[in-house]
């Protein structure tokens, strides 16, 4: 047996018997011997194990910069089924540490792996993978339809896999969800969904782990305690507590303070519901886990206004809309890393071709925004280009979020999030087959028009324009209104895509001036209307 071989097996037979701890010590053997003899095929397999026990020890930024790396050195050698195995794992620390759109692209590009192969065990498990980032993204919806493939997955397998892992999430992502609910309109929606999942679940347990069982007991509870029977929740809760993993560093212990917190709320125990709160924030720290702690933090600001203390709340918030942004400058920092390691790779004689075929596989993934599931730029760009350079008729309408700004700042990131969303939706219920439409940037988006002369363009602007303003918008946020500017403009001889695109530009701002000049107008209408009310007969 070569050393390869003999430490490889010694480190995966410490991981599989559960002793992440002592399976990191020949994984690093492993990956040194792999680095001094040039081997990359040894040095991807050393990296996505050592990933494997970081995951495992909940270390997560650990995890993910070993599987990135192990991904792309997968994907040089040719090596589908270790790309699949390092994207899961990149998944779920992108995940965790609040990098959505990055975990999310790794989960589909895992899931397209496991198709392409037909692996029916490995298609499972990246269904399983995309539906926790989006659960974690709060893309409840998404997470649900994907985690619904999960079980069916698993039941249509053979031999069969267990569907538990996903019921979990299912479960999970109910009770983010409600807790997002109550948060925007006060009071929690009916359970009955949650209940089902959590049923579901609990008649699979027995093909679980212990960890599992934590897991659904925790969300049980919870559901106890949104049902108001607290006296059943107490002792159930405290025999769960004494199952928690022995290890501090883990997300159940956030989960665990999350429970009591709601616990101590409901029985109004605000001292105790305080300290449970940042108990959370703490465990979920300890684990880098993003998601769990802006979730402490909302729960927090959530408590100190039901005990009457604003000040206090609002110093809650602020954390919280500050460790969103710092999550925001982290996951831009590292989406240039990967775009530089992309531009480095170019430059290689060495993997030219394989470059070439990874181009293209990677085509198909690339070419859709993560958070509206329009095309995205550079999608919009290819196709608006081919349409200019085959002639005929071609409209382009530019789209703007009017104050969007002001919907993150008043509303939070979230509900700008699902307004762009939302407006997403509505675009492509008013374009037709063969138009695109796509989101740019930020709140600005574009719709192709082809066959289109700039009177139809403008009719479709229009529709969708009341469409957007008719839109019942309080059902994402109390108080919201959403209102957009469009311009619209058809190609010239001689256009480029930027001199199309810079006269559309000039007529969305036009636009923009005309409805700000309208508003001043209607302003004025009313005080002169009322005043002439108020003057005497």
């Amino acid at each position: 047996m070569d050393p390869h071989s003999a430490i490889a097996q010694q480190a995966r037979a410490a991981l599989q018997a559960g002793d992440a701890v002592a399976a990191q010590s020949p994984g690093e053997e492993w990956l040194l011997l792999a680095l001094e003899e040039g081997d990359d095929a040894q040095r991807a397999q050393a990296l996505l194990h050592l990933a494997r026990c970081d995951r495992v020890l909940h270390r997560p930024g650990e995890a993910r910069a070993r599987s990135e790396l192990a991904a792309r050195l997968f994907r040089q050698q040719g090596d589908a089924v270790g790309e699949a195995g390092a994207l899961s794992v990149l998944a779920h620390s992108a995940s965790t540490a609040g990098h959505h759109e990055e975990a999310i692209e790794a989960a589909l590009l895992g899931l397209r792996l496991a198709q392409s192969r037909g692996d029916g065990t490995a298609r499972v498990v990246a269904l399983q993978d995309l539906g926790a980032c989006h659960v974690w993204a709060r893309n409840f919806d998404k997470a649900a339809e994907v985690l619904r493939q999960a079980v069916d997955a698993a039941n249509a397998s053979k031999p069969r896999l267990s569907p538990l892992i996903a019921c979990l999430w299912l479960a999970l992502g109910s009770l983010l969800a409600y807790a997002g609910e109550r948060e925007q309109r006060g009071q929690l929606p009916p359970l009955g969904p949650l209940e089902g999942h959590l049923i579901n679940a609990r008649h699979l347990l027995s093909e679980g782990d212990a960890e599992s069982h934590c897991w659904w007991t925790l969300m049980q509870t919870m559901a106890q305690i949104w049902k108001g029977a607290t006296a059943y929740a107490q002792p159930e809760l405290q025999q769960t507590l004494a199952q928690l993993p022995e290890q501090q560093r883990h997300w159940l212990v956030a989960l665990a303070g999350w429970v009591q917190a709601e616990l101590a709320w409901a029985r109004r125990l605000w001292p105790q519901a305080r300290r449970a709160a940042a108990q959370t924030v703490t465990a979920a720290d300890a684990v880098q886990h993003e998601p769990l702690a802006q979730l402490g933090e909302l729960i927090a600001s959530q408590i100190e206004e039901q005990q009457g203390q604003p000040q206090r709340a609002l110093q809650r918030m602020r954390a919280l809309r500050e460790r969103e942004a710092r999550v925001r400058i982290a996951s831009l920092a590292s989406r240039e890393a990967t775009v530089q390691w992309q531009l480095d790779a170019r430059r290689s004689e060495r993997d030219r071709a394989q470059l070439a075929d990874e181009a293209l596989r990677l085509e198909k993934l690339s070419m859709e925004d993560p958070l509206t599931e329009l095309a995205n730029r550079r999608s919009f760009e290819d196709h608006a280009r081919a349409q200019l350079a085959g002639g005929g008729v071609v409209s382009l309408a530019l789209i703007d979020v009017d104050h969007f700004k002001q919907v993150n700042d008043r509303h939070s990131h979230l509900v700008g999030d699902q307004v762009l969303s939302e407006i997403a939706r509505l675009m492509r219920q008013h374009v037709r087959e063969h138009d695109v439409a796509a989101r740019l940037a930020g709140d600005e988006f574009v719709l192709l028009l082809r066959g289109a002369t700039e009177d139809i363009a403008q009719q479709a602007c229009r529709r969708l324009d009341e469409a957007v303003r008719r839109h019942d918008w309080s059902t994402v946020s109390e108080g919201l209104q959403v209102s957009i500017s469009i311009g619209a403009a058809q190609r010239q001889d001689g256009d480029t895509l930027e001199t199309l695109m810079a006269r559309s530009d000039a007529a969305m701002y036009a636009a923009k001036r005309e409805r700000k000049s309208a508003a001043r107008a209607d302003t004025w209408l009313t005080d002169e209307s009322e005043g002439e009310g108020d003057s005497p007969d």
